[in-house]
């Protein structure tokens, strides 16, 4: 058996429904399932004792007690922990023990949850779009807000909504190459999923940054899968927006790589509307030049990469 089943169950793309079930019960907290007996694991997770059976022996266990083993071993190798909410009576000791150790659980969900080629195909459709429409609603907003500001200072045209009349109004006119983006903790809210149809019938992709297996992992072109499932009754969602948070770095870390070159001609005059936007004292070498037209003939120029696209037009 390999040294972290963890991450064998998590990069496993041949799942069954049953065993797309089971694996996020595992990985979302692996310490709670070694306190489990194999009927409360499978009543949690909503499958069959013999579902449960299976899925332990298609990662090379013998049995249930034999996979806890295994996994028994991983989590006190790796000090994971079921991070328990702050309570009446704890120390102040204790909230900000709580809170970085849930920060640091969802780290790691998150890193274990990543699929490369699906984040591969979401950095391409973006760095190649015309224009990007972000949704968010209620508390993951903070990130749509972080991800259309570091989007517009490279140079993309990106916009965000998060009222119904607003995305209907925005997602009437997109187009074929348009990219929306929806980041959500939960992955049901309601507005956004009533967009779902609005966007394809537009031929636009719809990419949800949600978790897996909810509502809106369902109607998106294309996942990247967050940490956990939010209760929509708890609202303790920190650990999830952490997650989508830095879903959104991976996506801007890979378009910059990606499209560096085509949005270097824009980065002086970003650079100048940034200085202007703060009490920042603009040197005169720093005003911005005039534009001067060039005369375009068609031809390669020399130097210039082939791969580059013009997407001003």
């Amino acid at each position: 058996m390999a040294i972290n089943i963890l991450d064998r169950i998590a990069n496993e793309t041949e799942l069954t429904k049953s065993e797309r079930k089971l694996a996020s019960i595992i990985l979302k907290n692996p310490a709670s399932v070694i306190n489990e007996n194999i009927a409360q694991l499978a009543k949690r997770a909503g499958v069959s004792e013999p579902s449960v059976f299976r899925f332990c022996k298609r990662f090379g266990a013998e049995g249930f007690p034999a996979f806890k083993l295994v996994l028994s071993s991983l989590v006190s190798s790796q000090n994971l922990k079921k991070i328990e909410s702050v309570k009446q009576g704890d120390t102040v000791g204790d909230i900000a023990s709580k809170v970085i150790d849930g920060a640091k659980v969802s780290v790691s969900a998150t890193e274990r949850n990543v699929d490369e080629a699906m984040l591969a195909r979401v950095i391409d459709v973006v760095s190649q779009s015309h224009r990007i429409v972000v949704l968010s609603q209620g508390l993951s907003s903070f990130i749509a807000v972080d991800f259309v500001t570091r989007m517009l200072n490279l140079g993309f045209a990106c916009e965000s909504y998060t009222d119904r009349n607003s995305m209907l109004l925005a997602l009437s006119t997109l187009r074929l190459g348009d990219v929306v983006i929806a980041f959500s903790s939960t992955g049901c809210n309601r507005d956004i999923l009533d967009m779902a149809e609005l966007i394809k019938s537009n031929s636009a992709c719809l990419v949800g940054v949600c978790p897996d297996d909810s509502k809106l992992s369902e109607k998106a072109d294309l996942i990247l899968k967050s940490s956990d499932t939010v209760d929509i009754t708890n609202d303790s969602v920190f650990s999830n927006r952490l997650s989508l948070l830095l879903l959104s770095q991976m996506i801007i870390g890979g378009v910059m790589l990606r499209r560096g070159i085509a949005i270097s001609d824009l980065k002086d005059k970003v650079v100048h509307a940034r200085k202007k936007a703060y009490a920042y004292e603009i040197a005169p070498e720093d005003e911005e030049p005039p534009v001067q037209e060039e005369v375009d003939d068609g031809s390669i120029k020399p130097g210039a990469p082939i791969t580059t696209l013009d997407w001003r037009y």
